[in-house]
């Protein structure tokens, strides 16, 4: 062999091993190695997928819904394999008696808008229906710590928590300046300000009264305004207490008397979520009761700029004689996400979910954009001009001094839960009285119990 020609093997050989040597570092690291987790792009063919993602928030262009698309899109984009398919139902108990027959099928969808508390849970564990979530692969994303408590099972993750959520009243500031009133703090002055809103042809309080799961939060907050802890109901529904406590005939009775008030306007057992929404928005109703989810509506563009920039938020006012306060809230951790333990793609949703909940996904999207307070810390994404919306929202729950927890509605199995909710609507009817409310949740506490313990 020539020297010209041997000079050109070894010339071969050279690049062959830097290119051999190249790959085998790439091998051995990983795009992970070099790039924050969920921001590569798959570069290597893989089996094309679908997952279908089932969802409470229909809307998909504001609020819950707009960011759960917006991460959808945002991952699709990354993963050019995987797609996404959404679809959605509401109001929350069509969308739960739709994740009941799935789950009575073996017909889940993969990944699931899922609640932590016993009602929605139990029957999808009992099933083996959830797939466990490694509480290690979250360490760093940031939870506040209590976050996960309601989608444990037997010290298991069973589901990934959304937001921080907390029940107030959201006032228009244009409508209570208009009409020379101030703010309520106190029961006494809240019936003062419904008489003078009344008094102006004016609804007090939008609030949905057809789902029986807003006047109960109310209800659990008006017990604790007037016994001082929210373990009055805890220990009713876990039976070392009873919901025959004086402080819940008192509760349900202070409930009639607002209703009585006209502190919701004429007609609300019939008004849902959305036609309390709008009222509103529509500048007729000066107060809404919500939770603090609905933040985003100060960036709602179906609302008036006049609405949007005079929302405000408040807690719910202390009782008279009562031990409780407005700075005692009822807060908790319900909302999440949760997949299919029987999903052909159980992995893939995972890693979705897990990519979905890094710091800078759904806590600083729902944050950043008026949407939600996250179930994780997000101090890192306050920008300094939040609007009047969010920062009233971070002083109430700053300056808490209790938080509920789970609320005892969501503590009842499915079907007690019912005797609960109608035996509630029935006493704003003035169907039943004071008395005839607490002999039914009695029962129903007792029997949700049994069930509990059958069930185990």
């Amino acid at each position: 062999m020539n020297k010209k020609r041997l000079k050109s093997w070894a010339v071969c050989f050279v690049v062959i091993s830097v290119i051999i040597g190249l790959n085998g570092c790439a091998s051995s690291t990983g795009p992970a190695a070099s790039t924050p987790r969920g921001t590569q792009k798959d570069t290597l063919s893989a089996e094309p997928i679908t997952l279908s993602f089932f969802t409470n928030n229909p809307d998909r262009s504001v609020g819950q819904g707009k960011m759960e698309q917006t991460l959808i899109d945002e991952y699709t984009k990354l993963h050019p394999n995987i797609q996404i398919k959404v679809e959605t139902l509401s109001p929350d108990y069509q969308y739960q008696d739709k994740i009941k027959i799935d789950n009575a099928t073996d017909a889940m969808p993969d990944i699931i808008a899922a609640w932590g508390n016993t009602n929605f849970l139990t029957p999808l564990l009992n099933n083996h229906a959830l797939a466990e979530i490694s509480i290690e692969d979250l360490a760093g994303d940031n939870f506040i710590p209590a976050a996960f408590d309601g989608f444990k099972s037997n010290g298991k993750l069973y589901g990934i928590p959304r937001n921080s959520d907390f029940w107030i009243l959201y006032y228009n500031k244009k409508i209570f300046t208009d009409f020379g009133l101030q703010l309520p703090r106190t029961e006494a002055e809240l019936l003062d300000t419904i008489a003078k809103l009344k008094g102006k042809k004016m609804i007090p309080i939008a609030m949905d009264g057809r789902d029986a799961w807003i006047s109960g939060i109310l209800f659990d907050t008006l017990v604790e305004r007037i016994s001082g802890t929210w373990e009055t109901t805890q220990n009713a529904m876990n039976r070392s207490g009873s919901f025959k406590d004086p402080a819940v005939i008192a509760a349900a009775t202070t409930l009639q008397k607002w209703v009585k008030a006209g502190a919701f306007g004429d007609g609300f057992l019939n008004q849902d979520y959305g036609s309390a929404r709008t009222l509103f928005g529509q500048g007729k109703a000066a107060m809404f009761m919500m939770g603090q989810w609905e933040m985003s509506m100060a960036g709602d563009a179906n609302f008036s700029a006049e609405v949007r920039n005079n929302i405000g938020a408040i807690p719910i006012p202390s009782l008279e004689n009562g031990k409780g306060s407005a700075s005692d809230l009822p807060a908790w951790f319900g909302g999440g996400f949760a997949v299919s333990e029987k999903s052909k793609y159980k992995k893939e949703a995972l890693d979705f979910l897990k990519w979905a909940f890094r710091p800078e996904g759904w806590a600083k999207g729902v944050w950043q954009n008026g949407i939600a307070f996250p179930s994780q810390k997000y101090d890192q994404f306050l920008t300094g001009n939040e609007n009047k919306v969010q920062t009233d929202l971070m002083t109430i729950f700053d300056k808490a001094k209790s938080y509920s927890g789970t609320l005892s509605q969501d503590k009842f199995m499915p079907d007690s839960q019912k005797m609960f909710y109608d035996s509630v609507q029935n006493l704003e009817g003035f169907k039943i009285t004071p008395e005839e409310f607490v002999r039914v949740i009695e029962i129903a506490a007792e029997q949700s119990l049994k069930t509990t313990q059958q069930a185990k």
